[in-house]
């Protein structure tokens, strides 16, 4: 049973923790942004005893910390709106799940592209059985693919657009040479993906916190920052 307790749900992602309150209309509301490790450090100040609390975490350390303050954690064992045949759900990430269940709310079939320090893809098929997906590196990692295991190149920050080909400088050359592969390997996962299901069937869903660069280059909906936050409330649904 729910408790009569406003909900609040928390994204929790290998750098930054977002939380959002649950309207009466069910709408999210987004509360705060704030840092793994500053959220880490004083998890309790952000739990309040008059609301209720349900979380996706992909950071194991502060996935025990809420499990133990009594969190709602979205984990494997959990009852889903989508189905499962082959799918082994005990390697898939909390934040993977709850994609996949806010897809069902949505036509499918349907892809959700999280564009976080990992890019993943979760996929729906139009009888709602989640299938699974691929995995890649984010812009920032690649970023530090190139300065971790190099001697000179610099460690860049994310920039909003690609320069133009050639790189003028080496800053230049990495950015192309990072966003655009990133941009490509995208596009070639979907375009295989796409291959599986009628032609103009499949939607196509960005979601995480650098979905907006991914945008301007590629055709998706864009499933704002509350998507993973409002699979979360729908799994939480599910089982309370």
């Amino acid at each position: 049973m729910h408790s009569k307790k406003p909900l609040t749900i928390l994204n929790v992602g290998n750098t930054h923790v977002h939380l959002f309150d649950l309207m009466e209309d069910g709408a999210l509301a987004s509360r705060a942004i704030l840092t793994t490790a500053e959220f880490a450090a004083s998890p309790v100040k952000w739990l309040e005893k008059s609301r209720q609390f349900a979380a996706s975490s992909v950071v194991p350390a502060v996935t025990r910390m809420l499990s133990s303050l009594g969190v709602f954690v979205v984990s494997p064992e959990m009852t889903f709106p989508f189905s499962v045949r082959k799918l082994d759900l005990s390697t898939v990430g909390a934040d993977r799940l709850a994609n996949a269940a806010r897809l069902t709310e949505g036509k499918l079939p349907a892809v959700c592209i999280d564009f976080g320090t990992a890019v993943t893809f979760e996929i729906v098929t139009d009888a709602g059985e989640f299938t699974g997906g691929a995995i890649m590196p984010g812009r920032m990692l690649l970023r530090h693919a190139l300065h971790d295991y190099t001697a000179q190149l610099p460690l860049l920050a994310l920039a909003d657009s690609i320069p133009e080909l050639p790189g003028s400088s080496t800053c230049d050359a990495m950015r192309i040479g990072t966003d655009l592969a990133a941009v490509g390997a995208v596009r070639e996962i979907l375009a295989s993906l796409e291959k599986q299901f009628p032609t103009g069937s499949l939607r196509k869903v960005a979601c995480g916190g650098d979905r907006r660069f991914f945008l301007q280059y590629l055709e998706l909906e864009d499933g704002g920052d509350d998507f993973t936050p409002q699979g979360v409330r729908r799994i939480w649904e599910c089982n309370c």
